[in-house]
């Protein structure tokens, strides 16, 4: 075919077939990458004279996510802030501030977390009138009471 048309001579990687095995395999290792990457923008701000909101933003910068929500939970006994950032492959990094305001906990999870997820991201992106208007503080507890049940760090 003349002018490079699409035949599988001109792409070769055309004829190889992904299988769902593959796919997966793949994925795994995406949403592993994505773990590192988390964990490595987690550490190189951990110790950086920010606020946890600054910590936060750039985490999600440096990583290449998309941060969701930074708010504050009144009312937990460990827990002053938690943030999420957003990842391919339905991840999410979630990020703890302790009551003391000295330890960030760290972890990721999978889209199992959507529906604890979606109310803050949703209250985050309102206007701020309506969200003086709008208690997210329930939002937040049940979303660390999800984590916690799930066993992740943020209890501990």
């Amino acid at each position: 075919m003349i002018g490079g048309g699409p035949t599988s001579v001109n792409k070769p990687w055309a004829s190889i077939a992904i299988t769902p095995v593959l796919r997966a395999i793949t994925l795994m290792a995406v949403n592993e990458l994505d773990l590192m990457v988390f964990q490595m923008a987690v550490e190189s701000v951990r110790s950086l004279p920010l606020s946890f909101t600054e910590k936060a933003a750039a985490i999600a910068a440096r990583s290449r996510g998309i941060l969701l929500f930074d708010v504050r939970v009144d009312g937990d006994a460990e827990v002053q802030r938690v943030a999420a950032i957003r990842y391919p492959g339905d991840q999410a990094g979630v990020l703890a501030l302790d009551r003391q305001g000295h330890v960030t906990r760290h972890c990721i999870v999978n889209g199992a977390f959507s529906r604890f997820i979606a109310p803050l991201e949703n209250w985050t992106s309102m206007p701020l009138p309506m969200q003086a208007k709008i208690d997210v503080d329930d939002h937040a507890s049940l979303f660390l009471g999800a984590l916690r049940k799930a066993g992740h760090m943020l209890g501990s």
